[in-house]
């Protein structure tokens, strides 16, 4: 603790000693030199301890002795991670014609990634706004899925 405290005056002398010379020297291209001078070994005193330091023996898991995963933040993560992608495949389909389509994951993690098992269309709200979507609405509405979830066609259970 010694040795701190004497950096700590070191640093407050250096201050006292900067303010004692700003008051006495007169203003001109002399005191402008001192000044920086003194600036540089006002610099020097307070990087001091730095070369006390063995970098050769310098351990970095002394600092982070106390790290853990918030599983609560991940989970919450994962759930808006989902959210969004729920959302995004809804506006899709009501981009391509399909209004009032739900959309919902059956999810797993695997080796701590969000892995994706079944999507599920509820089409029992369905509006078609052309008649022409109404031919091959399931297999439209599997491509457009599988454009943005990366899953097997048989993974996609829909709902009438």
């Amino acid at each position: 603790m010694g040795s701190i405290s004497n950096w700590i005056l070191s640093i407050i002398g250096m201050v006292l000693v900067l303010l004692l010379i700003d008051v006495l020297l007169p203003n001109g291209k002399t005191s402008k030199i001192i000044k920086s001078v003194l600036a540089v070994c006002f610099v020097l005193v307070i990087i001091m301890p730095i070369r006390n330091i063995d970098f050769n023996n310098f351990d970095y898991r002394n600092f982070f002795t106390d790290f853990t995963i918030d599983q609560e933040f991940v989970e919450n993560v994962r759930e808006d991670m989902v959210d969004n992608l729920k959302k995004d495949c809804e506006n899709n389909l009501e981009n391509s014609g399909y209004l009032n389509v739900s959309v919902d994951f059956e999810t797993s993690n695997i080796d701590e990634n969000l892995q994706i098992k079944k999507v599920y269309v509820d089409l029992r709200n369905l509006v078609l706004l052309d008649e022409k979507l109404n031919i091959d609405k399931y297999t439209n509405i599997i491509a457009i899925i599988k454009s943005l979830v990366n899953i097997e066609e048989d993974c996609v259970v829909f709902y009438e």
